[in-house]
């Protein structure tokens, strides 16, 4: 499904991804985990060309990028077959629940607005919203905006759903209906892949856990056996850090 081969990306002189490579299969749960600057957003955000690499190849499905030859058609191919969720939700202020979702079924898929609707709000009730279709960002918590941004990622059927920090800008109280509508997402066999802190979710949900560290994949394993015996001291000495600050039960 996606197959990562020396991805490098510089920001001029600052080198964020040396190297990295990657394989995740058809319907994967992957957790990204690891120090805040190790490169996990930049290496999400170079999945579906927010970022152009400065090296090495990506594909995703049956679509192939070469850093240095990435045409129009490609980057369009891997934008639709890829959604993706980040910290801050990204939601229209001045559009409804339902107008956030539907804008890019009507504009880019050409669905006419009276279907493109009946799907926003399926959408909306698959992530606990259904309710909320005429409700603007302004009106709605933090949770349901992320909710909404999740809604409005799905909407074009992707193969391959990223997720940057889905959670890290919510108050607390707020996590847990968000990492449920992940849960339920991932649970249902869309290739996952999810870049967070809450490490005790990462053990539930990932079929596979990545610990990245200055621009590398210093280990990766199966999410029982990672946190149960990791094998590198890098990955050990992370792992300790986040329990014995009790923020999370591994």
């Amino acid at each position: 499904m996606v197959k990562i081969t020396n991805l490098q990306k510089y920001f001029k002189r600052h080198h964020v991804l040396k190297g990295i490579n990657l394989a995740i299969k058809e319907g994967e749960t992957v957790a990204i985990i690891g120090p805040s600057g190790s490169g996990k957003s930049t290496l999400l955000r170079c999945m579906n060309l927010l970022e152009r690499p400065s090296e090495g190849t990506i594909q995703i499905g049956d679509t192939t990028l070469e850093a240095h030859h990435i045409d129009k058609m490609s980057l369009l191919q891997v934008r639709r077959s890829t959604g993706m969720v980040f910290q801050n939700y990204n939601l229209f202020a001045n559009k409804t629940s339902l107008e956030n979702i539907t804008e890019a079924l009507i504009t880019v898929k050409k669905i006419e607005k009276g279907e493109a609707e009946k799907i926003g709000y399926a959408l909306l009730n698959t992530v606990g919203l259904g309710d909320k279709g005429n409700h603007y960002p302004s009106g709605l918590s933090g949770g349901q905006q992320q909710r909404v941004a999740i809604a409005r990622a799905l909407a074009l059927n992707p193969k391959l759903m990223l997720f940057d920090e889905p959670t890290s800008a919510l108050d607390p109280e707020l996590v847990q209906e968000v990492l449920q509508v992940i849960r339920n997402i991932a649970n249902g066999g869309l290739t996952t892949i999810i870049v967070t802190h809450e490490l005790e979710f990462a053990r539930d949900i990932a079929d596979r856990i990545i610990f990245m560290d200055e621009g590398l994949i210093i280990e990766e394993n199966n999410a029982k056996d990672f946190f149960v015996s990791p094998q590198h001291p890098r990955t050990r000495k992370f792992i300790e850090k986040f329990t014995q600050q009790s923020l999370y039960y591994i």
